[in-house]
C-alpha cells in the first residue's frame, strides 16, 4: 500500500518494503523508553549538584526546567504526529525551512550530539556511584564511565527489542528508588528546609537559573523519543502520546524528590556527595544507602543505554536522508541494527569525555561559576548535553508556529492548544541559554562535534 506524501518526497511512514528497522514498540514501550531516558543520572546525581547553586530552593530550579521541557515537549509532539521519521528534529526543520538544508542538518546533528553527551554524563554518574560503593576515589569515575559505554555499545548493537526490554526493567527499578526517597523525606524528616533559601552571596534569580542549568540534563530524553518512530507501531499517534506521558511522570517525580531530599540532608552535603540520594536515604535507614546506591547504578546505566540507542538512531536517520555518507546508514543483516552509526556515536562519546576531562587539566584554564564555585566534570558534561538540545529547542518552538501558518491544512493527530505556548517556550529557552551557559569548555565541546558533523555532511551531501 502506498503511503501518502506530506510535502516534497518525504513519506509520512515507510512502507513495509522500505522499512529496514523492525516495528516492535507500542505505547507502553515508547513511553517507558522515554521515562527511562529522562530519569537517571540527572535526578540521581545532578539533584545534589544543583543544590550547590540553589540550596533549599532547588525545587524552583527543577520547576523552571520542568516548564521549558513541557513547553518544548508539546512542540515535539505536534511535529512527531506529522513526521514519524527516525531523523525527527532534522525532518521537522527541513519541512519548515525547505531551502535551508544546512540548518536542518545542524539541528538534527545537535540532538544526536545531545544524546551522546547525555550518555557520557550518565556514565560518569554511574562511575561516581560505583566508586562510592566500592570505596574508590571519585577520580576513578571517568574510567568506570568509559568501560560502561563500551559494554552498553554491544547491547545497543544486539537489538532494539532487547534494548527496550532492558530499559523497561531498569526504569521500574529507578522509579521505585525516587518514590522511596520522597517517602523518607516527607514522612521521616531529618531537617526543616527553608524552601526559599539561596546560598549566601549569590543573586537569587541567577542561582535558580544556574541550578536549573546543571539539572536540566535530567529532562533531556523526550526529544529523542521520536527517533523510535520507524521502530514504533502507529507512530503518528504513539510517539506524541508517549512524549507527553513521559514528561508528566518524570516532572511529578522530580518535584517530589527536589522537595523531599533537602528534608534529609542540607544542600552543602548533597552538593559534595558522589551519591546524593543514597546518602540522603542513609540518614534515615542505614540499609537504604546501599539500596539507593544500587538502584542508582541501574538508573544511570539505563540512561546510558537509552541515549546511545537514540543518538545512534538519529545519526542513522540523517544518513538515511542523504545528509551523511551512505555507509553510515548500513544495517546489520542479522541484528537489524545500524552498526556503523552505533560505532560513530560511541566514538564521539569517548572523544567528549576526553576533551571535558583533560583539556582544562592540560591548559590550566579553570571553569568557575558565580561565587567562585568550581564545576565538577559531571556538571560540565550535563551542561554540554543541555546546551546542544536547548539551542535546537529555541528553533523547534519557533518552527512549530511557522509551520502551522505554512501548512494549516495538514492533519495533525496532536495539536498544541495555543501557539502562545511555543512562543513562551522559545523566549524562556533563549534567556536561559544567554544567562546560564557561558562556560568555555561547554561551547568548545559543541563546536568540535558540530565541526565533525559538518565534515561528514560535506561528504554525505557530495555523494548524494
Amino acid at each position: 500500500m502506498e503511503i501518502p506524501i506530506i510535502s516534497g518526497d518525504l513519506p509520512m511512514e515507510s512502507t513495509t518494503e522500505e522499512t529496514k528497522l523492525k516495528r516492535a514498540l507500542g505505547l507502553g514501550h515508547t513511553t517507558l523508553f522515554g521515562v527511562g531516558l529522562i530519569l537517571g543520572a540527572g535526578i540521581y546525581v545532578l539533584i545534589g549538584r544543583a543544590t550547590d547553586f540553589a540550596g533549599d530552593a532547588v525545587w524552583m530550579s527543577v520547576l523552571f526546567a520542568t516548564l521549558i521541557a513541557i513547553l518544548t515537549g508539546l512542540s515535539y509532539a505536534e511535529f512527531a504526529s506529522l513526521f514519524p521519521r527516525a531523523a525527527s528534529t532534522h525532518t521537522y526543520i527541513q519541512e519548515t525551512y525547505p531551502k535551508l538544508r544546512w540548518l536542518a542538518f545542524i539541528s538534527g546533528w545537535l540532538i544526536a550530539f545531545e544524546g551522546i553527551a547525555g550518555a557520557v554524563t550518565a556514565a560518569v554518574g554511574f562511575g561516581r556511584y560505583l566508586a562510592e560503593i566500592i570505596g574508590l576515589p571519585l577520580i576513578w569515575a571517568p574510567t568506570i564511565a568509559l568501560i560502561l559505554i563500551i559494554i552498553l555499545t554491544f547491547v545497543n548493537y544486539w537489538g532494539i527489542e532487547e534494548s527496550a526490554k532492558l530499559i523497561i526493567v531498569f526504569t521500574a527499578i529507578e522509579a521505585f528508588g525516587l518514590i522511596l526517597v520522597s517517602f523518607l523525606g516527607f514522612f521521616l524528616t531529618q531537617r526543616t528546609p527553608n524552601y526559599f533559601s539561596i546560598p549566601s552571596g549569590l543573586n537569587p534569580t541567577l542561582a535558580i537559573l544556574l541550578g536549573a542549568a546543571v539539572f536540566y540534563f535530567a529532562f533531556t530524553g523526550f526529544e529523542l523519543q521520536p527517533t523510535l518512530a520507524e521502530e514504533a507501531k502507529e507512530p503518528r499517534r504513539t510517539i506524541p502520546r508517549a512524549i507527553i506521558l513521559a514528561l508528566l511522570v518524570c516532572s511529578l517525580l522530580y518535584l517530589l524528590v527536589a522537595l523531599s531530599v533537602v528534608r534529609l540532608l542540607p544542600p552543602e552535603k548533597l552538593a559534595e556527595s558522589g551519591a546524593p540520594l543514597a546518602d540522603a536515604a542513609g540518614v534515615v535507614w542505614e540499609g537504604a544507602y546501599m539500596l539507593l546506591a544500587v538502584i542508582a547504578l541501574f538508573s544511570t546505566s539505563n540512561t546510558v543505554l537509552g541515549f546511545l540507542v537514540s543518538g545512534s538512531r538519529l545519526i542513522y536517520g540523517l544518513a538515511e536522508e542523504g545528509l551523511l555518507p551512505e555507509k553510515i546508514k548500513a544495517v546489520d543483516e542479522k541484528r537489524r541494527t545500524p552498526h556503523v552509526a552505533i560505532i560513530i556515536a560511541t566514538g564521539i562519546a569517548i572523544l567528549l569525555l576526553a576533551i571535558t576531562k583533560y583539556v582544562p587539566e592540560l591548559t590550566g584554564w579553570e571553569v568557575v561559576a558565580i561565587g567562585g564555585k568550581k564545576y565538577k566534570l559531571i556538571d560540565l558534561l550535563s551542561k554540554t548535553a543541555s546546551l546542544a538540545c536547548l539551542l535546537v529547542f529555541v528553533l523547534i518552538n519557533i518552527s512549530v508556529i511557522w509551520f502551522r501558518f505554512r501548512k494549516p491544512e495538514l492533519e495533525r493527530p496532536f495539536r498544541i492548544p495555543s501557539l502562545i505556548l511555543p512562543l513562551v517556550g522559545a523566549i524562556l529557552t533563549a534567556v536561559f541559554i544567554a544567562t546560564s551557559f557561558l562556560d568555555w569548555i561547554v561551547w568548545l565541546n559543541t563546536f568540535v562535534v558540530v565541526g565533525i558533523g559538518l565534515v561528514l555532511y560535506h561528504y554525505g551531501a557530495r555523494s548524494s
